[in-house]
């Protein structure tokens, strides 16, 4: 079932959204159709709806819009409420798209996301452009992004990251700093989000006992429990020696929209900023390779994925004259990015069975968040799927060959 607009989003509404954005109190809205933009199981963190509307000018001419509403959970229970809280998620990404993005798209040179109308604080919304509307569309989220989606998407991101450096440089005024965003999914303030990721880890070492030679794994997976939140958060850590960037914070399949030419991909916006944050350029990309792309990228092609990002970044950095710390080697940015590797963990056995569910039966956010019987089972139903299950198979043996299940890992580093 689709998540229904709320109740206050009405033609009145929309209307003084008109006013507000073009200041024109003649403009009169004739129609308005809302329709869900994405089914149950495909987006978590909020309501998106598709709004058609007609409006007429002054002069009595009619104008059609095609607006996207991106509007706060509502019906959310207390305790969910309560466990969300700590992110400030939609002030965050109201914020960003009201005062940064503008920024960075100026010093990119290019769009970096969707033109937005209104950010409406009173109601946690964002009001903005459809983009489906201007020749752009969500790859399918369960075949994942191939080699040319994840290239596009990685030189994006390092356009993007590189202004954000350029901007921090430049900043003179601490309430303006990007270094405030410092609320990723692992951060110091709160482990609010421990019963979803521990969960998860005990549901992925759950399926992994049931199958014959993943005992081992299944077994390290458990010792790992106690010490995850604190492994998470050491990758969440800017390292002063690095060059750190604001990152998208959820790179996944459904926060980008690609526009085609014969079926190639050409360019891609990036939405959903909700959990932007302050921090090191590798955590996007683990995040993206290990959540959305296909197994070949991610299997044989992620020192090369690392390469398309650090060019294009170097690159811009020269570009915009960066005169601050030294730029990365190739030879440094794998570094770096191996120093940030436990995120891979994260994203593919905990991540991906989440953003590739195909069970929409209690797929929400408070199923989660969590600790609950509902939550156990929905999390639990996440590692039944086949092609998720083939998947952690892979990536489980080959996480334990790099020594990333072992909680001593950072020790002496």
């Amino acid at each position: 079932m689709e998540a229904v607009a709320p109740a206050w989003l009405t033609r009145e509404y929309l209307e003084a959204a008109l006013l507000q954005h073009y200041g024109n109190p003649q403009l009169k809205i004739k129609s308005v159709d809302f329709r869900p933009a994405l089914k149950k199981g495909e987006n978590y963190g909020a309501i998106l709806t598709r709004i058609h509307l007609t409006y007429i000018q002054g002069n009595g001419a009619e104008v059609e819009e095609h607006l996207m509403a991106k509007t706060a959970l509502e019906d959310e229970d207390l305790d969910t409420k309560e466990r969300k809280a700590p992110y400030d998620i939609y002030n965050r990404e109201l914020e960003i798209y009201e005062k940064v993005l503008p920024k960075l798209q100026k010093l990119a040179g290019e769009p970096l996301c969707p033109k937005v109308w209104i950010t409406d604080r009173q109601h946690g919304a964002l009001l903005m452009e459809d983009l489906t509307h201007q020749g752009y569309k969500m790859a399918p989220r369960l075949q994942r992004l191939d080699e040319d989606h994840v290239r596009l998407v990685l030189k994006k991101l390092a356009k993007m990251q590189a202004a954000s450096v350029v901007l921090e440089a430049n900043c003179k005024d601490q309430k303006n700093s990007l270094k405030k965003y410092d609320r990723g999914f692992f951060n110091r303030y709160t482990e609010s989000f421990s019963a979803y990721f521990l969960g998860c880890l005990k549901s992925c070492a759950s399926y992994l006992n049931t199958e014959p030679g993943f005992e081992k794994q299944a077994q390290l997976l458990q010792e790992l429990v106690p010490y995850y939140m604190g492994l998470g958060l050491r990758c969440f850590q800017p390292e002063a020696e690095h060059i750190n960037v604001l990152t998208h914070g959820d790179a996944w399949t459904n926060n980008m929209m690609f526009k085609y030419e014969k079926g190639v991909p050409t360019d891609v916006l990036l939405i959903d900023f909700q959990y932007a944050f302050w921090g090191s350029p590798a955590l996007d990309i683990h995040h993206l390779v290990n959540t959305s792309a296909v197994e070949r990228v991610r299997s044989d092609l992620q020192v090369e994925m690392r390469c398309v990002y650090h060019d294009v970044f170097v690159r811009e950095l020269r570009r915009l004259g960066f005169k601050g710390q030294r730029l990365p080697s190739r030879k440094q940015f794998h570094l770096e990015s191996e120093q940030k590797r436990f995120y891979a963990v994260h994203c593919g056995l905990l991540l991906q069975p989440v953003l590739l569910n195909t069970d929409d039966v209690d797929a929400d956010f408070a199923a989660l968040l969590s600790d609950k019987p509902r939550g156990m089972n929905m999390k639990r139903r996440l590692y039944l799927n086949a092609g998720i299950q083939d998947s952690i198979r892979q990536l489980v043996v080959q996480f334990e060959r790099e020594g990333l299940l072992d909680p001593r890992q950072f020790e002496g580093l």
